[in-house]
């Protein structure tokens, strides 16, 4: 679509502690499928704001950029500007753990990457794994696999 479009109360989706309003039934199983594709980065937090200010600032949906397929929400036109001047700067304010599981960080005691097709959303920060196990294991209880270090 790539266009804003007003959602409907009746299509509704929370995810990591958001709600989501779609325009239709459609779109929200579009979501449903694979929540990771849609969500903003951070949640719809400031990544210009997280790198430079270590802060986490809501964006607005009327200071957007799409890079790399993904959605950024910045709080104004000169965060926005920051972000497309240098987003590999500013791209992964979001990756927790430099992409390694934080299940083979825990579980076994190695620094494993993760897959961008195994990314969950936890507390606005993108979790990445190696498979669906690790994925499911994380999912079944996150609190054990996140730390503050993150």
């Amino acid at each position: 679509m790539k266009k804003w479009v007003k959602g409907d109360p009746r299509y509704t989706v929370t995810y990591d502690g958001k709600t989501y309003m779609f325009p239709g039934e459609e779109q929200r199983q579009m979501f449903l499928k694979d929540p990771a594709k849609y969500v903003p980065a951070m949640g719809g937090y400031c990544t210009v704001c997280k790198v430079e200010m270590n802060k986490a600032v809501p964006g607005s949906v009327y200071y957007a950029a799409i890079h790399k397929g993904r959605l950024y929400l910045f709080p104004g036109e000169e965060q926005k500007q920051m972000f497309l001047k240098n987003p590999a700067k500013y791209a992964n304010a979001d990756l927790a753990l430099g992409g390694n599981c934080p299940v083979c960080r825990v579980e076994m005691k190695q620094e494993n990457p993760g897959k961008p097709q195994y990314t969950v959303f936890f507390k606005n920060m993108r979790y990445q794994f190696p498979n669906v196990e690790h994925r499911d294991m994380f999912l079944k209880n996150p609190a054990k696999y996140v730390s503050n270090s993150n």
